[in-house]
């Protein structure tokens, strides 16, 4: 599924005539790939950003089922209980020591209602 959407600046940084050369080098060198030229207004797919591309290389399934167990307020014990499993299986789980079932992926993906995947 694709999504168009309208990313706004998250932050926008000024710099006055009297910067050194040497801090505007810097934060070129850093974050040009941040920076944003152009129409504000333009749509962008999200998947195709480089900030999504980063984000999915760093996050784990691990990192997803704990993430959306806090979200959701529930303790592991709580989230074990409603998929049938020990708080020390989802505890495993989260910190990746055991991988996650293709039928435990189902049963949390029907849980969180997003797609199972994410876990496998």
């Amino acid at each position: 599924m694709s999504v168009a959407v309208k990313m706004r600046p998250m932050l926008r940084v000024e710099f006055r005539k009297a910067t050194p050369p040497r801090v505007l080098r810097d934060v070129y060198r850093r974050y040009s790939r941040y920076i944003v030229q152009g129409d504000e207004n333009e749509l962008v797919e999200w998947k195709k950003t480089d900030l999504h591309g980063e984000i999915a290389a760093k996050i784990t399934p691990a990192d997803y089922l704990r993430n959306l167990r806090q979200a959701a307020g529930w303790s592991l014990r709580e989230l074990g209980e409603k998929i049938g499993v020990t708080a020390q299986r989802i505890y495993d789980f989260e910190n990746g020591h055991r991988g996650i079932s293709k039928a435990v992926a189902k049963q949390l993906g029907e849980l969180f209602n997003i797609s199972p995947a994410v876990f496998i």
